[in-house]
């Protein structure tokens, strides 16, 4: 599913700690809060996992927030389904 979406920020690691080597990234997605219990209103940022650092990197030289297009995927364990980030541009 490809969606224009509101980027607020981008965050990454890549070192080693305790002798393991860490590469990840994430980015910040401005979503709408659940407004059918009449007890909220408005928007959220959601934090999104991208994988390794290099994706997160490609995104550092913009300023935010940014519209970015990104690609979700529904994916699942087998009991529980969630959207990941496949692509983001």
């Amino acid at each position: 599913m490809l969606e224009k979406v509101k980027v607020t920020g981008v965050t990454f690691f890549k070192d080693t700690i305790d002798g393991k080597s860490i590469d990840s990234g994430a980015v910040f997605i401005e979503e709408h809060l659940n407004f059918q219990t009449g007890r909220s209103k408005g928007t959220a940022t959601q934090k999104y996992p991208l994988g390794d650092a290099s994706k997160a990197q490609a995104l550092m030289h913009n300023e935010f927030p940014l519209i970015c297009e990104v690609e979700f995927m529904c994916v699942t364990s087998g009991t529980v389904s969630k959207n990941i980030v496949n692509s983001i541009k």
